[in-house]
């Protein structure tokens, strides 16, 4: 995957090199799926409304849908989404990095001056194809995604909430790796 990061660090998400076609299946085909399983819900409360059924089952499936449809939309525009961590220079802010990821095991594939990738094995998680961690770093602050991969290597929008915590997890070290270099000044 590669990154445009100028255009990331302005409009606040990974912003993808990429054909039109691979951006078009990236979202079609989650919210066509999303899209039939609300038509169905649909169509059965309606059936039941329609032939004076009860429509208990139906209803709890709908609103089930509706919900459900309505958390991976959610998850799908906003998993390129970039989280900012005030940090304290580019140099000490990616030694920084390099200590939590050595600390935690995790593979660093890319790293320089203007972006660090954190690769994760599928092994760490079990439920996808790999999970990658982006960090750009924009003058003293970081920008931080985390995005795991499905089949032919398309973000997966179903780990979302998954990848927000990996992302929570490296703010909360990260946050605690500044206070230890505030303290040892």
């Amino acid at each position: 995957m590669q990154i445009n990061i100028s255009k990331s660090k302005k409009a606040g998400r990974l912003i993808k090199r990429q054909w039109f076609i691979q951006k078009l299946f990236e979202y079609l085909l989650p919210l066509m799926l999303i899209g039939i399983f609300l038509f169905i819900a649909l169509k059965e409360f309606n059936s039941n409304l329609n032939n004076d059924k009860p429509i208990g089952l139906s209803l709890v499936f709908l609103i089930f849908t509706l919900a459900i449809g309505g958390f991976m939309i959610y998850s799908i525009f906003n998993v390129y989404k970039l989280k900012r961590i005030k940090g304290i220079s580019r140099v000490k802010n990616s030694n920084l990095i390099e200590r939590i990821a050595k600390k935690n095991k995790w593979n660093i594939s890319t790293n320089n001056q203007q972006i660090t990738i954190i690769n994760f094995s599928w092994k760490d998680s079990g439920t996808d194809w790999g999970k990658q961690m982006t960090i750009i770093y924009d003058r003293t602050d970081l920008l931080v995604n985390c995005i795991s991969f499905g089949l032919n290597s398309s973000p997966s929008p179903f780990h979302w909430f998954a990848n927000k915590r990996k992302v929570n997890e490296l703010t909360t070290e990260f946050e605690n790796g500044k206070k230890t270099f505030y303290n040892n000044i």
